[in-house]
């Protein structure tokens, strides 16, 4: 061999190392610039899992409450019912218990005043009833 092809290959060698010390640099150097992008990536899939997580309890909670506000609702028609056909549903009630159910409902009427039958702007002293007089008709309260 002689000494123009050795200085070739030496040459061609440098030029390959060189190539591939820069492809290995662009790929280092392309690998952490991606880097912040790909974390980001990464959050916000996982923000998304627990939003989604979030949404499907907060329908199931909402599902409980429905359940339970409807045999709420089937239970107050049927207990409402049966008093009405009872026996003593149109005996007039002993004072001391009519006392009472007044006691009851103003206190009812104070902690939720948006409660129906209650009246809409109680009075503070308490001269004024707490309870709405409606109608004996039988229609439903419009609430």
């Amino acid at each position: 061999m002689s000494a123009r092809w050795i200085a070739t290959l030496v040459a061609a060698g440098v030029l390959l190392v060189s190539a591939l010390g820069l492809y290995w640099k662009g790929r280092m150097e392309g690998s952490a610039r991606e880097r912040p992008k790909v974390d980001a990536a990464l959050a916000r899939a996982a923000v998304a899992g627990l939003e989604a997580r979030a949404e499907r309890d907060s329908a199931h909670r909402v599902e409980v409450v429905v359940r339970r506000r409807d045999v709420a609702a089937r239970t107050v028609t049927q207990l409402t019912q049966d008093a009405m056909t009872s026996e003593d549903a149109h005996a007039p009630l002993a004072a001391d218990r009519a006392s009472r159910l007044r006691d009851h409902d103003r206190q009812l009427c104070l902690a939720a005043p948006e409660l129906a039958g209650c009246a809409a702007d109680p009075d503070a002293a308490g001269s004024q009833p707490a309870v709405r007089h409606t109608p004996a008709s039988g229609a439903a309260d419009p609430g």
